[in-house]
């Protein structure tokens, strides 16, 4: 069996995140506009996505969440796989 990849979506200073030696991956863009240092981070990756709250408060906000939700989830899973 392979060993796991343990990855989080948190504020980067709760726990279990880890204090050091890791790289941060911004996936919205209100993240990286507003998250200028991580500390600990060894190296920080901006890939950016619209942060689906455009859509908050309006009839298509399920479906934009859902459909973020998803490309993230399959985008990450592309890259992890070849790391």
């Amino acid at each position: 069996m392979k060993a796991s990849i343990m990855a989080f979506s948190k504020v980067y200073d709760q726990a279990p995140n880890p204090s050091q030696g890791f790289a941060a991956i911004m996936t919205c863009d209100h993240a990286e506009a507003n998250c200028p240092f991580i500390p600990g981070a060894e190296r920080r990756l901006p890939i950016m996505y619209v942060d689906p709250k455009v859509s908050d408060d309006t009839p298509e906000e399920a479906a934009t969440y859902d459909a973020r939700c998803r490309q993230i989830a399959t985008e990450m899973k592309w890259v992890f796989k070849k790391v």
